[in-house]
């Protein structure tokens, strides 16, 4: 069998072929996005600060503090919580949506990978797990924000770690199920305008789903940002967790690996 190289990247003893040819996909991408660094901690570091002016202080002054599930924060602490869901919904998406359209449409990356010793299942496991990678990163970025102002306990970072990350790769499965599907990347924006953006208003970002109405709360439950928010807020603020919200993000997690994967394999393999 002959042994999969990427670069000049020697193969460590003991790791198997299929591990190590996803990890030379994720380092090829995270090669090229050290080329940009500057520019994705300025606008990761930016995005936080302008929704905590916005809203945080802006609207925070006229709504003072708020009462959910029985516990009274402020409103700066409750909408930072949100962005951080909100930022791995928004970067995961993306980056799996638009950014793997241009790799595979434009710059062909994924089948000049494909042609080497690297099967097209890394090449699509290396995808996932880069773009998941950038997300956990930009909202442990907004975590830390929120230590430094004081809205959150620092052991949050490592308790938040886990979630963010299955979450940024349950989005970004969804971005790259959109690519696959998408004939253009015109199309894109139907997704993004039909399920991210309601999920984005309607899913707690900037208000506690109990004050809808029932049937919008159990319409706002059956998509995954509802369950991250709550989970988010569980280990952040210490709120009470709601007992759904795991087994719904594993759920959309699982189902949406799976379709992202047969979409762009369907897209790949013709």
């Amino acid at each position: 069998m002959e042994s999969k190289t990427h670069s000049n990247l020697a193969q460590p003893w003991g790791l198997s072929e299929s591990l190590w040819g996803v990890y030379c996909v994720w380092r090829r991408y995270y090669s090229a996005f050290m080329k940009s660094l500057f520019y994705y901690l300025l606008t990761t570091f930016l995005e936080p600060i302008f929704y905590l002016l916005s809203f945080g202080i802006g609207v925070g002054a006229l709504v003072g503090g708020i009462t959910t599930q029985g516990v009274h924060l402020t409103y700066r602490s409750f909408i930072f919580s949100g962005i951080i869901a909100q930022t791995v919904l928004f970067q995961g998406f993306y980056e799996g949506s638009f950014g793997a359209f241009v790799r595979m449409y434009y710059q062909k990356i994924f089948q000049a990978i494909a042609i080497t010793p690297v099967t097209l299942s890394e090449v699509l496991w290396g995808e996932l797990l880069w773009d998941a990678t950038k997300a956990c990163v930009a909202a442990e970025v907004v975590a830390l924000i929120g230590v430094v102002t004081g809205d959150f306990q620092p052991h949050c970072l490592l308790t938040l770690l886990p979630v963010t990350f299955a979450s940024a790769l349950l989005f970004s499965a969804m971005g790259l199920a959109s690519a696959g599907y998408s004939r253009t990347i015109d199309e894109l924006s139907y997704p993004q305008y039909l399920l991210i953006f309601p999920m984005f208003l309607f899913c707690g970002v900037f208000y506690p789903i109990e004050s809808l109405p029932q049937a919008l709360q159990t319409v706002a439950w059956v998509f995954p940002l509802t369950s991250v928010n709550a989970i988010v807020r569980s280990l952040s603020l210490g709120l009470p967790l709601q007992a759904q919200a795991v087994p719904l993000l594993l759920l959309w997690l699982v189902v949406m690996v799976v379709v992202a994967r047969r979409a762009m394999t369907k897209r790949l393999v013709k």
